[in-house]
């Protein structure tokens, strides 16, 4: 959606509008003109089977009259009975309904039904709360709600799922437009019927990814598709169905048996659309970190549940008993369920607007200037257009012309809307400028910030790079970096202050240990007492006091290696509006590569100061191998039924050769090992940067592993000289499903043995920073209990011993064998003291690294 013009996207939301607005009209006049309408003649006597003109059920006046179930109805009122539409635009007033009937036997008969002198209907009370909540008010909210969102947030993905929901939830009660004239009907149709098999698709997508996606989804996207197809296959037959069903039985008679197949999956789609709705949000709500997600959800999943549940229980009772809901209790007690339903739209209403989740309160939160002068520019454009297209239509409608030239009217009158829309756009241009919304390009500046940071090795110019950056390009007002100093947080940088904040935030005080314990950036809502700084005891009212004096609005945490180095904390924008989405995501990128810059300049600083002090090369690159040593993952992931261990003895003091091992969300494991183009400190710098680009690009856990590596190929390229590139191998194991995915960046090929054999893991591409881009290729292979996978670097395989013989992967592959019974951390000694032997004491010129993985029985 990123790369969608906005133009495009606004087109698109404008045809949605016009379509739905068309549609709910139409609606709101049928609801409106038949409110009082409480006799229906003699139509709703009988039923007909789905899609025929056969009866289906008949009550007990039209069967004194001569209908019985199997009849064929060829005629009402004298009209051929071609399709529903006929049947619709029955309208017999008060007097008796004439058919001709075609019986079971072939004679041909005229009925008369008469009209029910105490018809079963609905209280006047019921009707008005019916017609005017479920009808009129809960679809007009949903519209509203729904386009007010994507059009503050086009380019949010979750704005869009949210719409779809809005735009398809309200068909849960059903209209009629059998009697709208032609093209008309035809279009109301097929709007209803895809919206309405749209309910499961929105319920299931909304619930995957609102807020933030489900984990399982991770793992397994492809999986929601594949439980949608059902569902979307029968969309399509009801939408033709329907349409034909109104024109034509002798279209869709031979079809009625399929209707009922697709009426079945339509019923088990919707209910398996709420249940994996209630399911994803409620599993994301008992395992998300952050208190204002849990909020959100929380009243999400309450107020949804409730308003559901009455009908759910008609709905299934109905089910059982075979009996229509309305038969099975008063109309009073359907009528409440009904109403409940309302909740559901009101509950998500309250969701978005009140709490904040999707930030469309960013209208509201403007400064007093821009929102009159931006929100009078929308209206007014939002007014023309819709009285535009209305003209348009009615002209067409009513001025007697056929109907090709009302279509080439219409058509024009859009024309014409969209023509609009470009003075719309450059006049929201102007008003942004002026009102310091120029935004348009902050996600471009943002990424290349994120990129520029991890070139500067000066800490100070580090921090001032950064605020002014976010200064400029979010219009933040207040920008104020933290860095511990001795063990307190103390503002190391500040922007936009009259002087440097005197504030200090202790180690063990709550807010760095809340920031550092999630990981996350943290909303500051000062005047929400169901905040996380009023519901988590350890934040002290000092604190708060602290954080109302910076102005913060947001913290981002700088974390490396789930150690927290510093935080920023960012102020209001100029505009007032709050931070959106997609303006976390990029400042959490930023923040993240903060992080590892600062800590990279730290360690640069520390090899800078202590070989100025020595004097003797050799002791220059112990300092370096001491700094590549922390580069080696100090403390391996814990993860049920894994075992895994690492170990690099490098030939110099300094080597080449990388490994670590990764926590991935989900429960994953990342593995990864590689070797770097020449030895000594050059060597160990470029393994920081092949390091912090891995951890950098990874940390999402992403499975798109060949684009992975892409990314770390151009950060690589572009940070060394054309002389320095790395083979890199890169893998993520999932332990539930035993899945091993993985790229091999020209890296001696790893071994999965597996008794006697060996699996070699060699799909991927050339070596990472030798090319600007290279299309990488992402292997897999499933593993089995007790499977071992053994990761190498040439100095393993290719050990040369006094007659310059190596030592090879058969060899290897024989010792892996002879010591797999051992735990991961015992075998690495094992090997390295096997290849020992081999070599006899010839000296060695490479570095020699292994990973080893095991998966437990």
């Amino acid at each position: 959606m990123a790369k969608i013009p906005t133009s495009v996207l606004y087109g698109i939301i404008l045809i949605l509008l016009a379509t739905s607005l068309v549609f709910r009209v139409g609606s709101a006049y049928d609801v409106m003109t038949s409110w009082n309408e409480s006799r229906f003649g003699g139509v709703d006597s009988f039923d007909l089977q789905s899609g025929t003109n056969i009866v289906s059920r008949v009550e007990e006046r039209a069967s004194q009259a001569g209908l019985h179930v199997g009849d064929r109805i060829l005629s009402v009122q004298g009209r051929e009975l071609r399709g529903f539409r006929d049947l619709a635009a029955v309208d017999t007033g008060e007097g008796a309904l004439t058919l001709t009937v075609r019986h079971g036997s072939g004679r041909r008969s005229e009925i008369e039904i008469p009209p029910d002198p105490q018809p079963r209907e609905l209280s006047s009370l019921s009707r008005a709360l019916i017609n005017g909540v479920m009808l009129l008010v809960m679809p007009w909210l949903c519209l509203v709600l729904g386009y007010w969102t994507v059009l503050v947030r086009p380019r949010d993905p979750q704005a869009w799922l949210l719409l779809l929901l809005m735009l398809s939830f309200p068909h849960i009660v059903l209209s009629s437009q059998w009697h709208w004239p032609d093209g008309w009907r035809q279009v109301g149709l097929a709007y209803q019927n895809v919206f309405a098999g749209l309910i499961p698709t929105a319920l299931v997508l909304f619930g995957v990814y609102f807020a933030e996606r489900f984990g399982f989804d991770l793992r397994y996207p492809w999986i929601k598709y594949l439980l949608l197809a059902p569902s979307l296959a029968a969309l399509v037959f009801n939408a033709v169905f329907s349409i034909g069903m109104s024109e034509s039985f002798a279209f869709t008679e031979p079809l009625a048996p399929y209707r009922r197949l697709a009426g079945t999956i339509s019923f088990a789609s919707g209910f398996a659309g709420f249940g994996a709705f209630f399911f994803t949000l409620g599993s994301k709500w008992g395992r998300t970190r952050s208190a204002d997600v849990k909020r959100r959800l929380r009243l999400l999943l309450w107020g949804t549940q409730v308003s559901c549940a009455p009908m759910a229980i008609l709905i299934v009772a109905s089910f059982m008993t075979g009996k229509r809901v309305h038969e099975l209790l008063p109309w009073s007690v359907l009528t409440f369920a009904l109403l409940m339903l309302f909740f559901f739209p009101v509950t998500i209403t309250y969701v978005i607007v009140v709490h904040r989740a999707l930030d469309v309160r960013v209208v509201l939160r403007q400064g007093i200037q821009y929102a009159m002068v931006r929100g009078g520019a929308f209206l007014f454009g939002v007014l023309i257009t819709v009285a535009l297209l209305l003209g348009t239509i009615l002209f067409a409608l009513n001025s007697g012309l056929n109907r090709p030239k009302q279509i080439m009217v219409i058509a024009a009158g859009f024309a014409a809307s969209m023509a609009l829309q470009g003075l719309r756009r450059r006049l929201a241009h102007w008003i942004d400028r002026r009102f310091f919304r120029d935004a348009y390009d902050a996600e471009r500046l943002m990424s290349e910030l994120s990129e520029q940071v991890r070139t500067i090795v000066d800490p100070t110019a580090l921090l001032k790079t950064v605020s002014e950056r976010i200064a400029e390009t979010m219009y933040v007002t207040r920008v104020a970096f933290f860095l511990p100093s001795g063990g307190p947080f103390r503002p190391a940088y500040a922007l936009g202050y009259d002087s440097q904040p005197d504030v200090v935030f202790p180690a063990e005080s709550g807010t760095v240990r809340r920031i550092g314990e999630a990981g996350a950036p943290a909303r500051v809502y000062l005047d929400d007492q169901q905040s996380w700084l009023y519901q988590d005891p350890r934040i002290s009212a000092e604190e708060r006091e602290w954080l109302m004096r910076l102005d913060s609005q947001l913290l981002l945490p700088l974390s490396v290696k789930d150690r927290l180095v510093g935080f920023l904390s960012l102020g209001q924008k100029r505009s007032e509006e709050p931070y959106s989405g997609s303006d976390i995501r990029l400042l959490s990128s930023v923040a993240s590569q903060t992080g590892m810059a600062l800590e990279n300049s730290q360690l640069t600083a520390e090899v800078a100061a202590e070989a100025a002090k020595r004097e003797r090369l050799n002791r220059e690159i112990e300092i370096a191998r001491e700094v590549q040593e922390r580069l080696f993952p100090q403390k391996l992931p814990r993860i049920e039924g894994i075992d895994c261990a690492g170990g690099c003895r490098p030939a110099l003091g300094v080597g080449g050769d990388y490994y670590d091992f990764l926590s991935l969300p989900g429960g994953r494991l990342g593995v990864v090992i590689g070797d770097v183009s020449g030895k000594g400190i050059a060597a160990a710098l470029l393994m920081a940067s092949l390091q912090a680009s891995v951890r950098g690009q990874s940390w999402r856990g992403e499975s798109d592993l060949a684009g992975l590596i892409q990314s770390v190929n151009s950060l690589i390229y572009e940070s060394s000289t054309s002389s320095r590139y790395a083979t890199l191998f890169y893998a993520q194991l999932d332990p539930v499903s035993r899945r091993l995915d993985y790229v091999n960046a020209g890296h001696n090929a790893p071994l999965v043995v597996r008794g006697k054999e060996a699996i070699r893991l060699d799909v991927g591409g050339t070596v990472v920073g030798l090319l600007p881009r290279f299309p990488y290729e992402q292997g897999m292979v499933m593993l089995e209990p007790g499977d071992v996978l053994v990761g190498f670097t040439d100095g393993i395989s290719e050990a040369m011993n006094a007659a310059d013989e190596e030592w090879g992967e058969e060899q290897l592959l024989a010792a892996i064998q002879a010591c797999r019974h051992l735990p991961a951390k015992e075998m690495i000694p094992e090997l390295l003291a096997r290849a020992d032997e081999f070599v006899s004491g010839a000296p060695q010129h490479d570095d020699m690294t292994l990973v080893i993985v095991k998966l437990q029985g």
